[in-house]
């Protein structure tokens, strides 16, 4: 009889551990999905900030999108701030592959779009490249490849 509790009582054991466990995991990615969209929240806010005060703009390593008036310098701004809501679904699954080639599909469409990745695709190319996770790798290969295929009929 204390041979069968003692076995009950590690497995009732081991499960307990094992619930803590998952919840330690679960609660962890919830603290990284929340330290990622607090960085967003704040580049989201410093780019609304430039793009309300042209003054502020060089303040970014150089003037952003150079030769370009001011109005369209604003377009392409805002387009970076589409653009990073696509990335931060996509990250956040909330946004799936197929999901995602959707709306860059849309976004290549505008000449804004086409622009805004054809002055700023190096950087994203490079940032995601060197990045930690598959997924971030795997997003910046899906914008060149819906990039190319907007573009393949373009001269």
């Amino acid at each position: 009889m204390n041979q069968i509790t003692s076995v009950i009582s590690v497995a009732i054991s081991a499960a307990a551990l094992a619930i803590v466990a998952v919840s330690l995991a679960y609660q962890s990615r919830q603290i990284k999905i929340a330290q990622d969209e607090a960085m967003r929240s704040r580049h989201r806010d410093l780019v609304i900030m430039s793009m309300n005060d042209p003054a502020l703009q060089a303040s970014w390593g150089g003037m952003p999108f150079p030769g370009v008036s001011a109005e369209r310098r604003s377009q392409l701004l805002f387009a970076n701030l589409i653009f990073s809501w696509y990335f931060s679904s996509y990250l956040l699954k909330d946004a799936n592959d197929a999901q995602l080639r959707v709306n860059l599909k849309s976004f290549f469409q505008g000449e804004i779009g086409r622009e805004y990745w054809s002055v700023s695709r190096l950087g994203w190319l490079e940032l995601m490249d060197s990045a930690a996770t598959k997924r971030k790798r795997r997003f910046s290969s899906i914008a060149e490849s819906c990039y190319q295929s907007a573009t393949a009929g373009t001269p």
